[in-house]
């Protein structure tokens, strides 16, 4: 017989699994708006916490450096960032989003927190401590999974940026 608790962990998972697809399809609706593919949409949103380097961009998308680079030079070419030297060590390249560009997709952004800031209205201080605490676990554990997916040495199902 399955208890409640195991009934309920089902149904999170399951809902939760949904919640990530329908979270794809909406940024994949916002990046076809814009003219982007998914990746690059992915990366200029990532912009939106500030500037960057290419390995940083590594890090805070889960791509390679060969796919970043690749995603700065479509992003560069379509006048969405641009590369600029730091000031202190001129080797250093840093990624930066370019706010009149910015300004385009800044109607998309606005409706997706308006979304969200509604969907948490009725949770308390201790539900959203617990909700983040939820979220930053499944972040630490995708991250984990999508490397453990790439360090697995089979090059089958391996799709570029």
């Amino acid at each position: 017989m399955v208890s409640a608790r195991q009934e309920l962990l089902v149904e999170l998972q399951a809902t939760l699994a949904q919640a990530v697809a329908d979270a794809i399809l909406v940024q994949q609706a916002a990046a076809e708006r814009l003219g982007l593919g998914l990746t690059d949409f992915k990366c200029l949103t990532t912009l939106l916490e500030g500037s960057a380097t290419a390995g940083e961009l590594c890090v805070r998308t889960g791509l390679t450096s060969g796919a970043v680079t690749r995603m700065i030079d479509r992003l560069e070419r379509s006048g969405w960032v641009r590369r600029v030297h730091d000031m202190d060590d001129r080797r250093r390249v840093i990624v930066e989003a370019i706010p009149e560009r910015l300004a385009e997709a800044q109607p998309l952004f606005a409706a997706a927190a308006a979304g969200w800031s509604a969907a948490l209205t009725d949770y308390d201080e201790d539900q959203l401590r617990l909700l983040l605490d939820l979220f930053g676990r499944m972040r630490t554990l995708a991250r984990a999974q999508a490397e453990g997916i790439r360090g697995s040495g089979s090059s089958a199902g391996t799709r570029r940026a």
